[in-house]
């Protein structure tokens, strides 16, 4: 019989159980075409885009509230900071690029976080957050995206509300809809299922579902 544990996922120790890195490709992608050398993973858990981009020639340093999360990132041989407190132990404009993937969702109250990673961002913020504009159509699917299935979101994103976060302190700031879910090719043999996903990438097909939304904030 399956568990509670088995379906929902509770991210404050989920990390710790995993032999293999977790570091999205599309995510290092969109570093490598906003991201300045030097960067502040925030909410870092344990470690992995910053050993993936170090790898790329960036400057990485984590930071994030678990503890755990920070002594494996070290024992990856990351610098790796524990937050204990409402403020960022960082001074003003220390890094070029502030990473928040997957971090808004988890917090409650997530303008306060945005700030304090503006004030140590002498450059831009890279934001990721699941995509929660598509949940009436997923229902009439009787369908659920996993990241609904998360124990420990508190904040529920559209692209609309992500941007009116973003508008209210940055002057300059683009919201978009990242990882399409095409669920025409849900159980198709894989032989189909690229030929059809080819057709999307050519615009001959049309996506309704995203997975992630992408955000760059620019501070200046």
């Amino acid at each position: 019989m399956l568990k509670k544990s088995d379906i929902y996922r509770d991210s404050k120790n989920w990390y710790s159980g995993l032999d293999s890195s977790v570091a999205s490709g599309e995510l290092i992608k969109f570093c490598r075409s906003h991201a300045g050398k030097k960067i502040l993973d925030l909410g870092c858990a344990t470690g992995d885009y910053c050993l993936e981009l170090g790898k790329l020639g960036y400057d990485c340093t984590g930071a994030d509230v678990n503890a755990d999360y920070v002594a494996a990132a070290r024992k990856k041989s990351v610098n790796a900071v524990l937050l204990t407190g409402e403020r960022l132990p960082f001074e003003d404009n220390s890094f070029d690029t502030v990473l928040l993937f997957e971090v808004l969702e988890h917090v409650p109250v997530p303008e306060a976080l945005l700030l304090e990673a503006r004030r140590v961002s002498a450059g831009n913020l890279l934001v990721t957050v699941p995509d929660c504009g598509s949940r009436e159509m997923l229902r009439g699917c009787k369908l659920v995206c996993e990241h609904f299935l998360e124990l420990d979101h508190v904040n529920f994103f559209t692209a609309t509300d992500l941007g009116a976060l973003l508008a209210a302190h940055f002057p300059k700031y683009s919201v978009e809809r990242g990882e399409p879910i095409l669920l025409w090719t849900v159980g198709l043999p894989v032989w189909i299922r690229r030929p059809v996903s080819a057709l999307y990438r050519l615009g001959l097909f049309k996506a309704e579902l995203f997975n992630r939304l992408y955000a760059v904030a620019e501070k200046k």
